[in-house]
Parts: structure tokens; sequence; C-alpha cells
């Protein structure tokens, strides 16, 4: 008996030695360097301590299995904390925060921003995968099996297990806990990547468990949210025409400029700051920084806040799995044509599905542009004024609102090298100059900025061209992440530190708007939040929206609201209590309740005929043909785009070479029937729309 309590004890400070051993390779990992989680573990010895508490009980759990299967189950359980600590360092350079909760869902979206690792990263993680996989087995070879099992052992790891589920239900689902006040765990809702480099990466992942769920507010109920659609006043316009119109949520866009520190050798964005002196402009108050632009899209098409939803929550990937109230639905109830138009992929996001629910008509993705422009990783701004223009020019009855989210100023930014179009260049007025890094990046960014101006004026230049009555709403989706810890920004003394007063939020979370018109003249000042875009746009074209519009728009003239910020900050924009509850009432009743509060919910029903593109390919003919030497398969039509892949007896193949009217590919052996058809298909493998088939012979 003693000599098994013995064992078992031993077994435990194993376990024990293993797990403070993986937590210093988890912050290792993190943090960037082995000193770096040394420093952590010194000065943050409690958090230290909670996350040893929490994986400790977790791995107990092993000692029920003998030796060999133990050393095997410790292994695979300990991939998914070394997956963690990477995601996270590499999200963090990427986005600006940690990995959360809601990102497990986005399974294709993280299989994408793989391109972003480096040859040298990609390396070490096969060779580092290798070196344990070979240790492993190495260990499970080498140390004998436990001849008899320890029943000591296996009821003390099963009591463990047992106090690793309460303890887990307990620190997830309460933000007050003993554990937490002891070992002093503090949340940073609004600044996640300060939650980790205090708490540890794996209680700051633990801590946001909760965004997985949204509580029902005590007060929800059909009357309650009747009481206040009731008050909601409608209204009143005459009767006008109704002019195209077309909003722009431009990658990253910002005015660097407003960085007295930092001279530029030429203005790098001078039609936009033409036409802020001109048009209505100021500032669009965002939910993100850095990334995530489809949470500023949520906002600016929904007329909801982030500010109301669990923190790091993607209401695309978590919340918008069915129709619900839109910009959509209004414009088509207006007798509009919704349009949609990004130069990206269309499963990104889930976007495809999500803007059928959104009430769009059509979605242009990449995959149906063309003559898509290649910029870097993404696509130049050229692609979405042409894409515009394509639609404007189609010459259907129906007005057009259109929906496009451009990608040229994606991020990152490189800290070597420069695009072929490069000509700007910066410098500190006073002061240590940028460092190299920080100094290419800012440069880089600016660069970009040039051929997006040039791109909004062309696009402003062809609509005044049409004499069409248009409108164009163009604003930032989010700030640039310049840098690692805002390097570009603490060196040019825009930041200090993270935000901690309201002048550093606004300054962090404010983006450049633009709307210009050929039809009002009007000229105004606004600074509003993404959420308000819609009722204000509404407002200035003279026509009605939803409930939760009208309500944002009568709050808005009558009480001053202009933007739902932090909740910590809530209290400077004076916004009235009642006000922020039902606005709180109507989204959970819209997202996750009855729809109550959705006045004609007949009215909010998908296209039946939505679908992706405007129209399908379509053959003409096709031909052998021998070129340089090399024999091909020639197809001619219309509506080809480089996503287009010849199908010849139900086998796919890339392009070779070709334009929207041919496609040329490789034919070495041709059968002597061929039946051809042309597939459009995303980068997943998913055959989006087909050709009519032909059949060719020999």
């Amino acid at each position: 008996m003693i000599d098994k309590i013995k064992k078992s004890i031993i077994s435990f400070i194993i376990t024990g030695i293993y797990v403070f051993l993986l937590i210093f390779v988890v912050e290792w990992i993190y943090l960037g360097s082995f000193n770096n989680s040394y420093i952590w573990i010194k000065n943050f010895t409690k958090p230290f301590t909670y996350n040893f508490i929490i994986v400790f009980l977790l791995f107990s759990l092993l000692q029920i299995f003998r030796r060999k299967l133990c050393i095997i189950f410790t292994f695979l359980l300990t991939v998914p904390f070394i997956v963690l600590a990477i995601a996270s360092r590499l999200k963090v350079e990427i986005r600006g925060e940690p990995v959360l909760p809601p990102d497990l869902f986005l399974t294709t979206e993280a299989s994408n921003m793989t391109s972003f690792f480096s040859h040298n990263l990609i390396t070490w993680l096969i060779v580092g995968a290798v070196v344990a996989i070979a240790f492993v087995t190495f260990l499970v070879f080498i140390i004998p099996n436990q001849k008899k099992r320890n029943w000591i052992q296996i009821c003390l790891a099963a009591l463990l297990f047992f106090t690793f589920i309460g303890v887990y239900n307990v620190e997830t689902k309460q933000d007050d806990t003993l554990l937490k006040r002891k070992l002093d765990i503090t949340y940073y809702g609004w600044n996640q990547k300060a939650t980790t480099q205090q708490d540890g990466v794996i209680a700051g992942f633990l801590l946001n468990m909760k965004l997985l769920k949204v509580e029902t507010p005590n007060n929800y109920s059909q009357k309650t949210i009747e009481k206040i659609t009731k008050k909601i006043p409608t209204p009143s316009y005459s009767d006008s025409d109704k002019p195209n119109v077309i909003m722009i949520q431009s990658e990253a866009f910002w005015d660097p400029t407003v960085m007295k520190n930092v001279e530029f050798n030429k203005d790098p964005l001078p039609f936009f700051h033409k036409l802020q002196q001109e048009n209505t402009s100021g500032t669009v108050t965002v939910p993100v920084f850095g990334g995530n632009t489809v949470n500023t899209e949520f906002e600016a098409l929904t007329g909801m806040s982030l500010q109301f939803l669990p923190v790091g929550s993607i209401p695309y990937i978590n919340y918008v799995t069915k129709p619900i109230p839109a910009l959509p639905y209004i414009f088509r109830e207006n007798g509009y044509e919704a349009t949609a138009i990004h130069t990206y992929h269309n499963w990104f996001y889930s976007r495809d599905t999500v803007f059928k629910n959104l009430g769009f008509n059509r979605f242009d993705s990449l995959e149906y542009m063309p003559n898509p422009i290649p910029d870097g990783d993404f696509y130049h701004d050229k692609t979405i004024t042409d894409e515009i223009m394509r639609k404007i020019n189609m010459g259907r009855d129906k007005p057009n609102f259109i929906y496009a989210i451009t990608t040229q100023n994606h991020g990152p930014y490189p800290t070597t090298g420069k695009k072929p179009y490069a000509n700007m260049e910066v410098k500190l007025k006073s002061g240590q100059d940028f460092t190299p890094d920080a100094k290419n990046q800012l440069e880089t960014y600016c660069d970009n900025l040039t051929e997006i101006d040039k791109q909004l004026e062309s696009l402003i230049t062809q609509l005044q061209n049409t004499k069409k009555k248009t409108i164009v709403v163009f604003w930032g989706d989010h700030l640039p992440l310049l840098g690692d810890d805002y390097k570009v920004y603490r060196e040019a003394g825009y930041y200090k530190d993270a935000p901690q007063d309201y002048d550093q939020y606004l300054r962090m979370y404010s983006t450049p708007l633009l709307i210009w018109d050929n039809f009002s003249g009007k000229k105004e000042n606004l600074h509003i939040g993404s959420n308000l875009l819609g009722p204000v746009l509404l407002d200035r074209i003279g026509m009605q929206g939803d409930n939760l519009t009208n309500y944002l728009l009568n709050e808005y003239k009558n009480d001053g609201l202009t933007k739902i910020v932090r909740p910590d900050f809530l209290a400077k924009e004076n916004i009235k209590p009642n006000v922020i509850s039902d606005l709180k009432l109507l989204q959970y009743d819209t997202l996750f309740g009855k729809m109550y509060g959705v006045k004609d919910k007949q009215t909010i029903q998908p296209d039946p005929t939505y679908r992706l593109g405007y129209v399908d390919p379509k053959i003409t003919g096709a031909k052998l043909e021998t070129i340089d030497g090399e024999q091909m398969l020639v197809v001619q039509g219309e509506n080809f785009t480089p996503q287009s892949y010849v199908n010849v007896n139900g086998k796919d193949i890339a392009r070779d070479s070709g334009d929207e009217n041919g496609i040329r590919v490789p034919m070495a052996k041709p059968s002597d029937t061929m039946k051809i058809g042309v597939n459009i298909m995303d980068t997943n493998g998913k055959i989006l729309s087909k050709s009519n088939t032909i059949v060719l012979k020999k």
C-alpha cells in the first residue's frame, strides 16, 4: 500500500514538472524568447500558478492509463497547447490580438492565413514536429509498461479530473471567483493582448470561453420589445429620384498625415483631401483595430453594435446563420438591386451565405472577376473600380445599392522591399528617426494609399460622367496594424501605450469618412460610429429604414447619439441608459430572439435567385491547336475568369492562359470524343458555376 502511494506521488510529481515545463514553453513561444518567459513567471507568479493548477488538473487524468499510453496521450494533449501558443503569436503579429475561442470556427480562414508564414517558421514547425514524434516514440519503446494497475493512482487521477471539471465550469462561467481573486487574474475584455500578457496564454484563452454563449437578457419579452418599437418615430420624406448608392469599405484606410511628427515627401491622398474640403467628411468609429474587417462590415450593414456582443465575437461566423434585417433588404424593398463586391474568395468569413442572409441579390466575388489585378497577396483597387462601373453600366432599370469591400491595402506591411509603384518617403520631424523596419512599413502603407487615391479619383470621375444621381460613402474598416506592438505609431509619438484614455481610444478606432454625391450639395462634418452609417445614409437620400435604423436615426438627430463605444467609455458619450438598454434588447431580439421588433417580417426573405457573380460562363466553340510545339485545347466563349477550369470528360484542367473570351489548356493526348465544359471553381475546390457543354471530336 505504502509503495503504491509513493509511486502515485512520484507520478503526479512528474506530471507537475511536465506541466511546469509545458507552460514555460507555451509562454516562450508566445513571448518570443526564453528570457521573456522566465520574466513572466517571475513577475506574474500568481497568474502562472492559476495556469498551472488548471493544466495540472487536466493532465492528471492521464494517470489512469498504463505508462506507455500515458506518454502517448500526454503528447497528444500537449499538441493543442503548442498550437495555441504558435497561433496566438502569429495572430498578435498579424492582427494585434491572441487567438480567442470564436476563432476556432474560422477553419478555412485560418488555413488561408498560412500564406503569411515564413519559410523559416514552416521549417522549424516541421523539424519540431518530427523531433517530438521521434522522442515520444523512443520513450514508448524504451520505458517499460506497468505490470499491475495502481488503483490508488487511478482513483486520485479521477478525483483530480472531476475537480478539473468543477474548476473549469466555475472559472469559465463566472467573472469573479475565489481563485481569480487570490491569484490576481485580471480580464481586459477590450484589450485581449494585455489580458494574455498578464494572465498567460492558457488562462487568457480560458477566460474567453464565455464568448461562445450569449445570455438572454432578464427583461427580454415580446411585451418589452413591442413597448420599445411603439415609441420609435417613422421619418417622413417626400418622393424623390432614387440615386445609385455605393458604399466602399476600404481596407485599412487611414490618413497617416494626422501624425504631426511625421514628414512626408508628398501628400499620399491629394484627391481624397480635396474631396474632404468640398463634401461631407469626418470620421467613423469602428469596433476593431488592425483586422477583423467583417465586424465593421456587420455594423455598417445591420446597424447593430459589436459592443453588445461578447468580446472577440465574429457575427458572420457565430451569429448570422439566418436572414436578419439589414440595408440590402431595405434597399430591395424600395426597388433597388443589392450587390456585394469583394476582391477576395467567396467563402472567406462565410460571406457567400452571410450575404444571402443579409438580403443581397448577388455577390460578385473574386472568382467571377474577369480581370483581377494582383497587388502583393491581394488585389489592386482598380479591380474594385472596374467591377463597380461594370455593374453601374449594365443598364438595368432598377437603381443600384452596391457594397464594395477592397483588399489592396491589406497587411502585413513588409519591413523590407517595396512595390513597383513605390514613391513615398517618410521621416520624423523631431527626435530620433524611424527604425528601418518601421520606416519601410509606413512607406509601403503610404505607397498603397497613393494608388487607392488614384482609384477613388477614377471612380468619382466616371460616376460624374454617367449623369445618373449617385452617392458614394467611403470609409476605412480599421486602422492598419503597422508593426508589432504598434511600432510605427509609437515611434511617431502617436500612441503612447495601449489605450487608457478616451482620446487614445478614438485615435485607435477612428477612420476617415467621406460622403460624395452629385445632387445634394451638402457639406457636413460627421463623427459617427460604423453602425450609424446606414441610418445617416438613408436619411441623406430620403428613404425610410427598419425599426433599428429609425431608432438610431431618431437618437442621432434628437439626443446626440453618434457612436456606441467601448463599455468603459460609454459615459464619455453621455448616452442615456435607457437607450443602451433598448438597443441591446432590439439587437438580441433580432440576432438570437423571436424578432418581435422586426416589422414586415415577410420582407426578410433571401432572394430566391441569389447567386455569386452575374452570369455563368458560356462556351461558343472549341478546337485543338498546336501552339509553340505544344498541342492545346482552345475554348471560346464568354464570361471566363482566372478561376475558370476547362472540364474535359469529367476532369477539371486549370487554364494555361486566356481571357474572358477564351481559355487555352494543354491537351497532349486528346480523346477521340471530348465532352467539354467550363467550371468556375474556388480555392477550396468547390464548383460555383457551370457552363453549357459541347462535344468535340478529333
